[in-house]
């Protein structure tokens, strides 16, 4: 047997294998809860059927042209954009409210201190994704 599509293989034995501890981990313990369930079983549906795709030559090769489709890769890169730009918008929201309530929240010290702890986190996340975006963007423009 051939690995055609290494990729997909290492995923499809992560998975099954994930899958199969799930089962022993069933049976040591005997508490069976209905998400470690859900876990189980999508766990055991994706990775026997990523291994076989890697072991088909047609199948391999199909997921292959997938992803290096122009059209794939462009909605890719436009959907992680949108993410990141939900994302950093939503940090410089908590950091504005965390503000507002750390300066509404006067007669309490400790919710000031969460709150202020909330404010520092937050705008330290915002700020990282902001010169994450600044050097991504001068690295690809020297490259371009």
């Amino acid at each position: 047997m051939k690995i055609y599509h290494k990729k997909n293989f290492a995923a499809g034995l992560f998975f099954t294998l994930l899958g199969a501890a799930f089962i022993v981990l069933f049976l040591v313990r005997g508490n069976i809860q209905p998400k470690s369930v859900v876990f189980c079983v999508l766990s055991l549906l994706i990775g026997p059927g990523l291994l076989l795709r890697s072991l088909d030559r047609g199948l391999s090769y199909q997921d292959k042209i997938d992803a290096l489709d122009e059209r794939n890769i462009l909605v890719h890169l436009h959907a992680k954009s949108m993410a990141f730009n939900i994302v950093h918008y939503l940090l410089l929201a908590v950091c504005l409210l965390s503000a507002i309530g750390a300066f509404l929240n006067g007669g309490n010290p400790e919710g000031q201190l969460v709150l202020g702890g909330m404010l520092v986190v937050s705008g330290v996340v915002w700020f990282i994704s902001l010169l994450a975006e600044l050097f991504c963007g001068l690295h690809y423009e020297k490259k371009l």
